[in-house]
């Protein structure tokens, strides 16, 4: 498809998840934001014309949103995945952070699709316009070498020198609990019932002891102090969720440990102070700076968009 034609800056940032799709879109009134649960995964599912399901979920979260018919919509994430509105090869490694190793491609007029960064042996959607984002920010202020670190169900560690990503690391932190909380046979030493706990209560003082058993042994050594925390101890199920969590997020940070070089960790609130609490513990907090991740992706879509309609 041929581009529409562009005027302005103004567009609409799409987040494309694999279980939720996102829109953002600054208006006269301020920030408008909606969010569906078509994400690529339901969409996929329904078989048949993928391309008519996700252009008829976008068509009715834009219709949400309110925003002026015809603005120009960038979308990244899943979209381009291949569970996605049309897969695209993946761009390579190195990729500059000024905007210019990104492949992309128009699927309809007016609708962008951004595609992903692999390596030999990893991958990406959607965190590479993160990290366009995070240049944008620090308006292409960065240091020489770091590691900017995006957790989630699939956390990734990006790590950059002059100016480029150099190296891809995922760790299934998120995965990996929900999974041991819901289906291995630790889930009975989680369950909230017995203690009348609500869902979410953190305790650190668990939290902590979990990231300082990862420097002990091995994950695979330290799950079963979960059940053994429960029938030894008598901790309740919170505590021994956040025990696990800290043990699976200490594991994680463990690995920033060899360097000098700054990590950036780009996270909402929640898990910003869990990673920043279990950096400290790992005694990496003089190279460590936490910053919101919320907004990163519409920011790298914007320098994006820069590229695509040159002097705007």
């Amino acid at each position: 498809m041929e581009p529409m034609e562009v005027s302005a800056m103004n567009f609409i940032a799409c987040d494309w998840g694999t279980s939720r799709l996102r829109l953002r879109w600054h208006g006269p009134e301020g920030l408008r934001e909606v969010a569906s649960e078509d994400g690529a995964a339901r969409l996929a599912a329904r078989g048949g014309d993928r391309a008519l399901a996700f252009r008829e979920a976008l068509q009715a979260a834009l219709l949400r949103l309110g925003a002026p018919v015809g603005l120009p919509v960038m979308v990244s994430g899943m979209a381009s995945s291949s569970i996605g509105w049309r897969e695209l090869p993946y761009a390579l490694l190195p990729f500059s952070l000024e905007g210019s190793s990104v492949l992309g491609q128009w699927v309809e007029p007016g609708v962008y699709l951004i595609s992903g960064v692999r390596g030999q042996n990893d991958m990406m959607r959607g965190e590479e316009t993160q990290a366009l984002g995070w240049a944008e920010q620090v308006c292409d202020v960065l240091p020489l070498r770091a590691t900017l670190v995006l957790p989630g169900t699939h956390s990734k560690h990006l790590h950059l020198e002059s100016g480029a990503l150099t190296a891809i690391t995922t760790f299934m932190t998120g995965e990996l609990f929900e999974m041991l909380r819901t289906q291995s046979m630790l889930r009975h030493s989680m369950d909230l019932a017995a203690s009348g706990e609500p869902d979410g209560v953190m305790h650190w003082d668990a939290f902590i002891e979990g990231v300082a058993a990862s420097a002990r042994a091995g994950l695979a050594a330290n799950l079963f102090q979960v059940r053994t925390r429960q029938v030894l101890r008598g901790c309740s199920g919170a505590s021994n969720r956040s025990f696990l969590s800290g043990l699976l997020i200490g594991s994680e940070v463990r690995s920033l440990e060899a360097g000098e070089s700054p990590i950036i960790l780009a996270a909402g609130e929640a898990l910003r102070e869990a990673y920043t609490m279990a950096a400290t513990e790992c005694g990496l907090s003089p190279r460590w700076n936490a910053i919101e991740v919320d907004g990163l992706a519409e920011m790298g879509q914007r320098r994006i968009w820069r590229r695509l309609a040159p002097g705007q």
